[in-house]
């Protein structure tokens, strides 16, 4: 969690991220401590928490929003 922490928090993103099909974030501030609250207090196995899970999705979902810039930009 530490490193997932490292990774996503203190960085500039969009106002919304289209997480999945089904899953838009419009507060992505908001959505992150939320999501590290709930990781953070899950006491169960940690790949069935539904905040891990969402956060996975986030991360996944930036890292294709910038490939994406990227091939805008290098095209």
């Amino acid at each position: 969690m530490d490193e997932l922490k490292h990774e996503l928090l203190g960085k500039s993103y969009p106002n919304e991220i289209q997480i999945s099909k089904d899953q838009r974030i419009i507060d992505v501030d908001k959505f992150l401590k939320t999501q590290f609250i709930i990781v953070e207090n899950w006491t169960r196995d940690l790949v069935k928490c539904p905040g891990y899970v969402r956060l996975l999705k986030f991360r996944k979902a930036i890292s294709e929003e910038t490939i994406e810039n990227n091939n805008l930009i290098k095209q």
